[in-house]
């Protein structure tokens, strides 16, 4: 039997981030990983894009030092902004719930994931933006058309703060998919942790930062902060 190629890591910063990339703008609850590292907890979200040739596996993590309840419980929608917890119980329907995996013995893929050790993986192409409203426009039809949104990458390159997100453009010449990372470049980083956007009349586009999703007329897209995306060259 050949050895599992470790997933691609990617560090979220905090644990406010984990719980919007899990939890905010989704549909039903999620599976997470309870996964050990050098005796801290390792929170892990298991998760896939469409790439080129097959899929590409992302393990989006996060670490923990104390002991976890089984559930995470998060909303978007408070009127001071997000609140997520850690909690015994899954039966407060202002949350949505992510239900924890409590491994044993952290598998020997994703260990390796954890130390930096995976495979070279080709990049995507590039496409820079004029600013964030060309992403949110990409964003909405996708949503309408896979029932969840994309989350935007946030990270530092070369002091410049990059936010974006993969697409998949399924069936390019003999590959699975043409995996395209819209993204903008801005000199500082996001003012709070969703997009949110309207395009009525008379007005045309409305495109802000918000704290919250409690509007219900606006689109939002969550801002994920994050150490570095390997796929991006």
């Amino acid at each position: 039997m050949e050895p599992i190629k470790p997933p691609v890591p990617v560090e979220v910063v905090d644990l406010g981030n984990f719980a919007r990339l899990a939890l905010a703008l989704t549909e039903g609850s999620q599976l997470l990983w309870n996964l050990t590292k050098d005796g801290k907890h390792i929170l892990g979200l298991f998760t896939a894009y469409m790439y080129w040739n097959g899929d590409i596996p992302l393990l989006a993590y996060a670490v923990h030092d104390d002991r976890l309840k089984p559930f995470l419980a998060y909303r978007s929608d408070a009127p001071k902004g997000e609140e997520w917890l850690f909690t015994e119980d899954a039966d407060d329907p202002k949350y949505k719930y992510g239900s924890f995996i409590d491994v044993k013995e952290t598998p020997q893929a994703f260990r390796e994931c954890l130390k930096g050790e995976y495979p070279t993986v080709p990049k995507p192409m590039l496409a820079e933006v004029e600013n964030i409203n060309s992403i949110i426009r990409i964003l909405i039809p996708l949503s309408l058309r896979e029932g969840t949104v994309f989350p935007l990458w946030h990270f530092v390159r070369e002091k410049k703060h990059i936010v974006g997100t993969c697409i998949p453009f399924e069936h390019y010449y003999d590959a699975d998919a043409l995996p395209v990372f819209f993204y903008v470049s801005m000199n500082e980083a996001p003012r709070a942790p969703f997009v949110k956007y309207l395009a009525s009349k008379p007005k045309g586009e409305d495109v802000g930062f918000s704290n919250n999703t409690a509007d219900a007329k606006y689109f939002y897209a969550k801002i994920i902060d994050i150490e570095d995306m390997p796929i991006f060259p």
